[in-house]
């Protein structure tokens, strides 16, 4: 800072109200001062920020708050009793807490909020590492004063800035299920997919996976794949498809409403067909499949971010690391054993 006021010919004291957007100084003068030091290279260290936070104001702060930012259309849209996404905050929560920072829920989408005016609280408030949720079906974009900030994303929802991200990784687990159904003897298998509750990323790697895996079977067995579409019209829709097509065993990203379906219909799971999921955080359901533990992506994240405002790594990353977390099967008895 006193490279940056040197420079500029102010005294040291304005660069550091200048950087912590003090509405003591005059905007163009905290947008001047602010690019000047983006310039010469300076970034904050959170910790040391929040040590000399105690030291002007003599509130202890015993904890650095990290934010984990949503914009679902209402406060909490984003937790499971909403929707049967996965929730990642619990495990965020938990291991910040392990890490000794504090885990605070920001909202973007109340009412009168901005990007700029969230920007400004999280700044005056000394919290330079953020977690971004999920965003709302149809969302791909999110705003924030991103220089100021160590981020990472969770899933596949955020599209644009490119930040860093840790998700599942649904090629490999989608591999996985087909492989386990293989190897024990099926040889039809059908995918039925939902990709509207995440983002159309995510469903491309699903089709990636099936198709891949469905070049190892013989043309007569490889199917056309399901596509999920929300409303009554869907259970006739994949009625028809299973008819039509006779797979032996159907995979899908949505297991329960797909089993339901299957058992209405007269079909004994094993016995005439076999059934496995996506499972994600859906163990209750009792379907065979893959587990991706939420709370495990949710602490992964909190790592990165801590490591990155150890390193004072703020703003859009040169090079966005995509982080892929595979599953574990859990085996439910919706799929006939090895051998039979």
């Amino acid at each position: 800072m006193e490279d940056v006021a040197r420079r500029a010919g102010v005294h040291r004291s304005t660069v550091s109200l200048a950087l912590r957007n003090s509405p003591k100084i005059r905007p163009e003068v905290r947008t001047r001062l602010q690019q000047l030091a983006r310039e010469m290279g300076y970034r904050q260290n959170p910790l040391v920020a929040t040590l000399m936070r105690v030291r002007r104001t003599g509130q202890t702060v015993k904890h650095v708050s990290l934010a984990y930012i949503t914009n679902y259309p209402t406060r909490y849209g984003w937790r499971p009793q909403h929707h049967d996404r996965p929730d990642f905050f619990p495990g965020a929560l938990k291991r910040a807490e392990e890490l000794g920072y504090k885990l605070e829920h920001f909202w973007l989408a109340e009412p009168g909020m901005s990007p700029a005016r969230m920007s400004d609280i999280l700044s005056r408030r000394a919290i330079t590492g953020v977690l971004i949720g999920r965003l709302p079906p149809g969302q791909s974009t999110l705003e924030l004063c991103w220089e100021r900030f160590s981020a990472v994303a969770l899933g596949y929802t955020l599209k644009n800035p490119a930040l860093h991200h840790v998700a599942e990784d649904p090629f490999t687990d989608l591999t996985q299920i087909i492989e386990h159904c293989l190897a024990r003897g099926y040889r039809r298998p059908g995918f039925v997919i939902a990709d509207m509750d995440d983002s159309p990323r995510w469903g491309d790697r699903l089709h990636g996976a099936f198709l891949r895996q469905q070049h190892r079977l013989p043309a007569k067995d490889r199917l056309p794949t399901c596509e999920y579409e929300p409303g009554p019209q869907f259970r006739n829709n994949f009625l028809i498809w299973l008819r039509r097509w006779q797979p032996d065993v159907v995979v899908s990203t949505r297991g329960q409403p797909i089993y339901d379906w299957l058992c209405a219909a007269g079909y004994s799971v094993p016995g005439d067909i076999g059934m496995a999921t996506m499972i994600n955080d859906h163990l209750e359901h009792g379907i065979s499949g893959i587990y991706n533990d939420p709370r495990s992506l949710g602490a992964l994240a909190t790592e990165m971010v801590i490591g990155m405002l150890h390193r004072s790594e703020t703003g859009r990353p040169a090079e966005p690391h995509f982080v892929l977390s595979p599953g574990t099967w859990f085996e439910a008895g919706t799929l006939r054993a090895s051998g039979t």
